[in-house]
């Protein structure tokens, strides 16, 4: 039995964080194989009081917030040690009712398969220390490709768990609502493309998405849809750089167990395709 400690800021209906509790402590019984003990649970009722907790958390601990994190109606870390889930009622509260479920189930899972610090600072792999020695790109920026691939890996392993263990109807759900591109990402892509740097951003962040959803692609009833989200979720890019992106999705299918050895295996193939060939032309 996993015992959940529940912390509230703000005005935060009992119904809604009973059914949350629900949902979680179902997910963990029928995914039984975890070795979960306590998990930290925190609503907000607003998502900017959740945004502003985190800011100040992180400046007090002294962790790099990235410019690339949203904010989604719910988010995980474990930076205390402890795995924590943190929740937007406001946000939360705006969705189907089955793509909450399914963003729920995703939160507990990650608490299962990266509920320790070790998942949250990943080192430098050598793909990027040949380039950082050759100039092309700076540390900073090698930190930044980091974290985002690091999170597109660990939302794949979350769904190949999920999906493995019986849930998917409400995975599915969860997915294609996220990849349904939003007119932010167009004009994020707008303003970006002029900019080399900002460009491969945003090109590897959309792999947070797409890596998500990609194991769901086996599925007999949903995969062809779900590989056509994906198409969609591209839809308003470049027909090159679209190909390109579901070029380095492909490499998910030969992701292991090891979660340092996915993201280095990721990020070999974004090297390849989206700096060496954008460094050659």
């Amino acid at each position: 039995m996993v015992k959940i400690v529940v912390y509230r800021y703000g005005n935060v209906e009992n119904r809604f964080a009973e059914k949350v509790l629900e949902i979680m402590n179902d997910c963990y019984n029928r995914i039984n194989s975890h070795s979960v003990a306590i998990v930290d649970l925190y609503f907000f009722d607003k998502s900017s009081a959740m945004n502003a907790f985190l800011s100040e958390e992180k400046r007090r601990l002294g962790i790099a917030t990235s410019p690339f994190e949203s904010s989604f109606f719910a988010i995980h870390d474990a930076w205390h040690g402890t795995p924590r889930i943190m929740i937007s009622y406001d946000r939360m509260s705006a969705l189907p009712e089955l793509v909450s479920v399914g963003g729920l189930r995703h939160e507990a899972a990650h608490t299962m398969l990266h509920g320790s610090l070790e998942y949250y600072s990943f080192p430098f792999p050598s793909s990027l220390l040949k380039l950082e020695r050759k100039g092309i790109i700076s540390r900073q920026i090698m930190g930044d490709l980091i974290y985002l691939v690091s999170v597109a890996v660990k939302d794949y392993e979350v769904t190949r768990l999920l999906y493995e263990r019986g849930f998917v109807e409400d995975q599915v759900a969860y997915n294609r609502y996220f990849l349904e591109p939003s007119e932010e990402d167009r004009e994020a892509w707008n303003i970006a493309k002029g900019d080399r740097t900002a460009k491969l951003f945003v090109l590897v962040s959309l792999l947070k998405t797409t890596c998500c959803a990609a194991p769901l692609q086996e599925d007999k009833r949903y995969g062809k849809e779900i590989a056509e989200s994906i198409s969609k979720n591209l839809s308003y890019l470049p027909a090159n750089l679209s190909k390109r992106l579901l070029k380095i999705l492909e490499i998910s299918s030969k992701f292991g167990e090891k979660t340092q050895e996915n993201v280095d295996l990721l990020m070999r193939k974004i090297v390849d395709e989206l700096i060496i060939k954008e460094e050659a032309h």
